[in-house]
């Protein structure tokens, strides 16, 4: 089975969750792309839409590498201005212990010209202490049916 095949696999449930987001493939990485559905009062993405897409970037990152997984802290620093109708954020696990994941995430914004960069986002993830409980939580959606 290829690398798109056992991430779509993996990430589908999340997908299902939030319906304003989608994923795209650049060879054995990913990106999420998030749309723009509340713009601030001058129609561009703000510092907590970067940090939310950084968020959901490092969770889906650990889902596709089989490890469930929450957000212990995240430390985002926004150096553009996001006019765009579309974030781009792309993560990287630079560090995976036993009780903590760290995350190193790049937050674009897209445009008809080219991606900006826009955001920088360290995140911390703490996989959940029963990942067997959590894998099989995680695939019914926690019904007990």
């Amino acid at each position: 089975m290829s690398y798109q095949s056992v991430v779509r696999q993996r990430v589908k449930r999340l997908l299902e969750q939030h319906s304003h987001i989608s994923i795209e493939f650049d060879g054995d990485c990913f990106s999420i792309l998030m749309k723009n559905l509340n713009p601030n009062l001058v129609g561009n993405f703000t510092g907590g839409d970067m940090a939310y897409a950084a968020n959901v970037s490092a969770g889906f990152q650990c889902v596709a590498d089989g490890v469930i997984s929450q957000t212990a802290s995240i430390n985002i620093e926004c150096i553009g201005r996001g006019d765009g109708n579309l974030l781009v954020a792309d993560s990287k696990i630079i560090h995976q212990g036993s009780k903590l994941i760290r995350i190193r995430c790049n937050v674009y914004v897209r445009n008809a010209e080219e991606d900006k960069l826009v955001a920088i986002a360290q995140i911390n993830m703490s996989p959940v202490s029963d990942q067997k409980m959590a894998h099989e939580l995680f695939e019914t959606g926690g019904d007990n049916n």
